[in-house]
């Protein structure tokens, strides 16, 4: 199925309108997916695409992705064996999800390594349970980002990832998210991916996103359940085209006593932004959200974090580390909410940032809303360029400004990196992502 849309002045929403009735004839979604794509419209209808007095986009432009005559990608397009071989971290090699297009691709991938302890299944088949309805029409009705949105309204298929009860896997499972791209024109793709953690099982979960060639746009949307006592380490890695969009959305919902540790890497493009919606929904629930982003020449990442502590006795921790050369451009528009009687709430976020040139920019917005009185929150954000003491220590021991400057940048962010539970990504991220520090 293909189609096109572009945008005039104030027409944006009508043509998506259009695109949509088309979407729905040549390729309408399968069983419990058409309800839910035509809520979401519905619910687009009502969001409207955002401008920049919106809450959510303060610091990011979209008139420029809204302009795009992007098509919906169709067919089944395989990417070159070498370029999906390169992609797939050491260790992952028997337990890959490969996604093209947004399209689970079971020929490409290969989870013998997580075989009796998960399970996949299309998400039209998953959405026959009645709890998975509920919570899928819950959060289509509460969709408050018009991207999301979008991606369900614009949904073909998605996939369920289930790990069992007091599964341990111990191979980490690597979802890839490749776009294939198109030389005719940008190329709109949107994966779904529910995970589903049970209680006491643990996952080390990594997911990629990658291109092949230039030109795309992908707009994601993640959900992670996991339930009592479960535990998850998962890293995001975006290392797109540079000419690429990428949008994500993780819902992340933890139950008592379970665990979410996150690190996200951001080699940045043309416009990278990732939302984060945490919820603690019950005692002993922990969210861990640590970022790092190297950024140059014209390239953007921006961070929209929502984290909810719904229940007593629940603990968040964010850490965000910044580095901007050139005109790169990103943001940290964060917030903690503690619910009314969510005491003894314990959260903390600190955003830092190391500025390379005068032309880069960079916006934070770190902020509490607190409805508990026995709570301990803080927060605090610093901007900052390459300390000339330091610099000034490294030079006479020798070392040539150049090289005093890498190693300082590098180790800003190796603290981020660090903080990674996968030490092949942490060594390829050491490699690649602090490689354009030496530009």
């Amino acid at each position: 199925m293909s189609g096109s849309v572009k945008e005039a002045p104030g027409q944006a929403e009508s043509l998506f309108l259009e695109l949509h009735k088309k979407f729905i004839k040549d390729t309408p979604p399968s069983g419990g997916l058409r309800p839910l794509a035509e809520a979401a419209l519905k619910r687009f209808e009502t969001l409207g695409f955002p401008h920049r007095k919106h809450e959510m986009y303060t610091f990011v432009g979209t008139q420029d992705l809204v302009a795009q005559p992007f098509t919906l990608s169709g067919g089944d397009p395989t990417p070159d064996g070498d370029f999906l071989r390169s992609q797939i971290l050491p260790g992952c090699e028997k337990s890959v999800v490969v996604l093209v297009d947004g399209r689970y691709r079971a020929d490409l991938s290969d989870t013998s390594a997580l075989a009796g302890d998960l399970a996949i299944v299309h998400l039209a088949e998953a959405l026959a349970d009645s709890d998975l309805q509920k919570y899928f029409k819950q959060v289509v009705d509460e969709e408050n980002d018009v991207f999301a949105a979008l991606n369900a309204a614009f949904l073909t298929e998605g996939v369920q990832l289930a790990l069992k009860q007091k599964a341990a896997p111990e191979a980490p499972l690597q979802i890839l998210c490749v776009s294939s791209g198109s030389a005719a024109g940008p190329v709109l793709n949107q994966p779904r991916v529910l995970i589903q953690v049970g209680p006491l099982a643990e996952v080390k979960l990594i997911t990629s996103f990658c291109g092949e060639r230039p030109n795309y746009f992908v707009n994601a949307t993640m959900d992670i359940l996991v339930e009592e006592g479960g535990q998850v380490a998962c890293s995001q890695v975006q290392r797109d085209a540079l000419d690429a969009w990428n949008f994500c959305k993780t819902r992340i919902s933890l139950a008592s006593d379970s665990r979410c540790f996150s690190v996200g890497a951001y080699y940045g493009s043309r416009l990278v932004r990732h939302h984060c919606d945490a919820r603690l929904k019950a005692p002993g629930a922990e969210f861990a959200l640590n970022a790092v982003s190297v950024l140059g020449g014209q390239e953007q990442a921006h961070q929209f974090v929502r984290i909810h502590h719904e229940a007593p006795h629940t603990t968040s921790h964010q850490l965000f580390k910044n580095i901007v050369d050139g005109k790169g451009r990103t943001s940290v528009d964060g917030t903690v909410i503690v619910c009314a009687g969510a005491q003894l709430t314990h959260s903390d976020q600190l955003i830092n940032n190391l500025m390379l040139s005068d032309e880069a920019r960079v916006d934070n917005k770190p902020n509490l809303m607190i409805f508990a009185d026995d709570v301990k929150c803080t927060h605090g954000a610093t901007v900052g360029q390459v300390d000339p003491d330091q610099m000034f220590y490294l030079k006479t021991r020798g070392l040539s400004e150049k090289t005093a400057k890498e190693l300082l940048t590098k180790s800003f962010a190796e603290s981020v990196i660090d903080t990674v539970r996968f030490p092949a990504l942490a060594a390829e991220l050491k490699r690649s992502l602090l490689k354009k520090l030496e530009a």
